[in-house]
């Protein structure tokens, strides 16, 4: 059985997506999906939603897939929401915007297992920020946070004071 998938930067394209979601769905033991680089677009959507029956997965690396965010997090809300076991998330350069960061800020203050955020490049304000600290705050495994690219102004300041709590951080990217 397939436990990692790793097709980072192979110039996949939106058409592709909606077959690849269908692969993804029919591998119930996925632990690690890679899909940074590519130019999924909106089929992004679909292969976050394939992805609910996916109980083990660890580490979901969606970087820099295609702007398609008005979309894409409500998706990842929904799957990070209901694993109980991801360790890594990386969203890096999708345009989430404050709103997206905010959702997705929502449904990570139940998750206890994570250690890696990615939110660099997603133009967060300061309002996201914030959003952002109080997760930070009751995370007790996380081990590395990059938000840097963003216009976090005095976001960053609640999350600099946020991570004073948090003995097992070594990186922050602010």
């Amino acid at each position: 059985t397939l436990k990692v998938l790793d097709l980072n930067n192979i110039n996949l394209c939106e058409e592709v997506g909606v077959q690849l979601a269908a692969a993804i769905s029919a591998n119930s033991l996925l632990e690690k999906l890679w899909l940074g680089g590519n130019h999924l677009g909106s089929s992004a959507v679909v292969i976050v939603n394939a992805l609910k029956g996916i109980t083990r997965l660890k580490e979901l690396n969606l970087n820099d897939i295609g702007k398609c965010s008005f979309n894409l997090a409500p998706a990842v809300v929904s799957k990070v929401t209901s694993n109980e076991l991801l360790e890594v998330l990386c969203l890096r350069g999708n345009n989430l915007k404050t709103d997206g960061v905010i959702q997705l800020a929502e449904s990570l203050k139940n998750q206890s297992t994570l250690r890696i955020i990615n939110f660099k490049r997603n133009q967060i304000t300061c309002e996201a920020g914030e959003a952002l600290a109080s997760v930070i705050s009751s995370n007790n495994r996380l081990e590395a946070l990059y938000l840097s690219g963003n216009k976090l102004g005095s976001g960053a300041i609640k999350i600099a004071t946020a991570i004073k709590s948090i003995s097992t951080l070594k990186v922050l990217g602010l």
